[in-house]
């Protein structure tokens, strides 16, 4: 390895050992600069000695020796001031300079030696012998086991320091010849070692740092495959939202008019299209709850509930999907209320996901619900099933996206196997502890930890858990519906006229500007969000430039997470395709009591 300093590069593509050298020149300067910064209180032993060779009765050397090794100093210190203001990719190249420092520094110290020695008596060079030979000691260690520069600033010293003694001749005198030659050489080998020392060092840290550097790149690739799949997801989801949408409104009005017929096999077509819907739905649901929770759009809303009801609420809503399996799903709750401090609809999120998992892989036996205190205090739900079990080498792997035991066939009445995976990302979100317990041939048990809570004033939470769940019934509204899509369209204003609501459809924003021109007043507005030549967040601007205080929804088949935040900034609420009729109406009908009831505050507080 050479000393030189090399002009400053980029470590990148260099071969190992000049990345090594490379680091070794890094160090060695930020040594020697922190040295420099030091030299004031340094000069401090050259004043010493220059008193004790005044002492001596040398009266006119030593203070022209002062002055010249002062300004060796102030050189020095100087020049590594101009050294930290520089560029750090130029510093490197004043070490040369430095050098030359360490070099004059070498010879204006053993300028004053010869005098020393020529005084009478033994304290003088005893004193100032002692006093260089701690300077070189400390100046050793300042230079990181550079040689080249150890050489420099005390080699001069020593040779005229053994010099001197053995010209004082005796006993004394050749043994401290000897001693101040055993020192040097001892010094010098310390250099050495530092050196090889630091070369070592600096080849663990280079090994370190190609190390980190893979790593990475590593994440960044890892964060790229994860952004580029969470756009697929949403893209997948958006174009395959679109066909659905029209069909589902139109497989809801359908719903409505089998109630209405007595023919049987109007009624068993309409059960046989709402089922493929749904499952087709609650796999792209499954696409959309990963993309949110990648995109952190959903917000927790902790309060206090009442986890029993909330187990209850869950049990209700998946007890036909078990009996159509075959198998029992009961609920084990106490008497009383257990509060639990939580967001009760993305709990009963992590709930159903882990009750519809467990009824598809259960053969014979059932789910059981159940929760109780645990001994830290804390609120604990377990769902446990009958079914076969899970390995252990298995049990992590389950919680990763589309990963499935036993559905080799991809079988997708079994899902995308995303399940898990949302309950995992959910619990974080609620900070709820996840634990599975489960051996081969005996069933699985999941078991929640949530936070426990007081029991509030008013227990109302468990109204809206359990209500959930009720047939839909509404006060006629007045609707305008603006999409582009023909038949997306007609089946949303048929199926709300069904309802006996007013609705007037507009393929885009002029037609839904001549509409409100024309004396029609909605109680809430419905925009697609991709129209042909505008947007829906466009047209909404549009309808609230005449009706700023009108409600919006947008209904959307997107799922890209920069959006989410976009969309709630202007709509009262968001809707994603595809979409049935009952829930566009319960939507409608919230939106608009709440606008109300929002109304009715403002007039109050007037």
């Amino acid at each position: 390895m050479t000393d030189e300093a090399p002009a400053s590069m980029p470590l990148a593509g260099m071969p190992r050992e000049a990345r090594v050298g490379h680091r070794i020149l890094e160090r060695r300067l930020a040594l020697i600069l922190a040295y420099s910064r030091r030299l004031p209180l340094n000069y401090l032993g050259y004043i010493l000695v220059a008193f004790i060779a005044l002492r001596q009765g040398i009266e006119v050397w030593p203070w022209v020796w002062l002055v010249v090794t002062g300004a060796v100093m102030v050189y020095r210190w100087r020049l590594g001031l101009a050294v930290e203001r520089a560029a750090p990719e130029a510093q490197l190249q004043y070490l040369p300079k430095l050098l030359r420092g360490f070099d004059y520094n070498g010879v204006s110290t053993a300028a004053i030696l010869p005098l020393v020695f020529y005084a009478p008596g033994n304290f003088s060079p005893l004193a100032v012998s002692a006093i260089l030979m701690a300077g070189c000691t400390i100046g050793a260690a300042s230079v990181a086991g550079w040689q080249r520069a150890f050489v420099g600033f005390s080699t001069l010293t020593f040779i005229c320091m053994a010099a001197g003694w053995a010209w004082r001749g005796g006993a004394v005198g050749y043994m401290f010849a000897a001693g101040v030659g055993l020192v040097y050489f001892m010094l010098l080998a310390t250099v050495r070692d530092q050196g090889r020392m630091l070369h070592k060092l600096m080849s663990v840290e280079d090994d370190n740092a190609l190390l980190s550097d893979a790593l990475r790149q590593e994440r960044d690739r890892a964060t790229a495959a994860s952004e580029a799949k969470t756009r697929f997801f949403a893209a997948a989801s958006h174009d395959l939202r679109q066909p659905l949408h029209a069909l589902s409104i139109n497989a809801t009005t359908l719903d409505i008019l089998a109630r209405r017929s007595t023919d049987p096999l109007l009624k068993e077509v309409s059960r046989g299209i709402g089922s493929a819907l749904r499952q087709s739905s609650g796999l792209l649901d499954g696409l959309l709850d990963i993309s949110r929770l990648d995109a952190h759009t959903i917000e927790a809303k902790f309060a206090e509930h009442d986890i029993g009801a909330v187990l209850r609420a869950a049990r209700d809503e998946y007890a036909a999907l078990a009996g159509q399996q075959g198998l029992f799903l009961k609920v084990d709750v106490p008497q009383a209320p257990l509060w639990g401090l939580t967001d009760a609809d993305q709990l009963i999120r992590i709930v159903g996901n882990l009750l519809n998992n467990a009824i598809k892989f259960t053969v014979r036996g059932g789910v059981t619900l159940a929760t109780d205190t645990a001994a830290d205090g804390r609120v604990r739900v377990r769902v446990t099933d009958t079914g076969p079990g899970i390995p252990a080498q298995e049990r992590e792997r389950v919680f990763e996206e589309f990963y499935q035991i036993g559905n080799a066939s991809r079988d997708r009445s079994q899902g995308l196997g995303l399940g898990l995976a949302i309950v995992r990302r959910t619990a974080e979100l609620l900070q709820i502890e996840v634990e599975l317990d489960s051996e081969p041939g005996r069933g699985t048990t999941f078991t929640l930890h949530i936070a426990a809570a007081a029991a509030p004033q008013a227990e109302i939470q468990t109204e809206t858990v359990e209500d959930a769940a009720a047939p839909f019934e509404g006060t006629p509204l007045a609707v305008l519906l603006v999409d582009d899509e023909a038949e997306v369209l007609s089946a949303m204003c048929t199926y709300l006229q069904q309802l006996g609501w007013t609705v007037r459809g507009a393929a885009g924003g002029n037609e839904a500007e001549q509409m409100l021109a024309a004396g029609f007043v909605p109680d809430v507005v419905v925009v697609d969000y991709r129209l042909r030549d505008e947007t829906g967040l466009e047209v909404i601007e549009r309808v609230h430039r005449r009706r700023p205080a009108l409600p919006t929804v947008i209904v959307t088949g997107e799922t890209a997470p920069s959006r989410f935040r976009e969309f709630s900034t202007v709509a009262a609420r968001i809707l994603h395709k595809p979409l049935n009729g009952d829930k566009l109406a319960r939507t409608l009908q919230e939106v608009v009591a709440q606008h109300g009831e929002e109304e009715r505050l403002a007039v109050a507080h007037r």
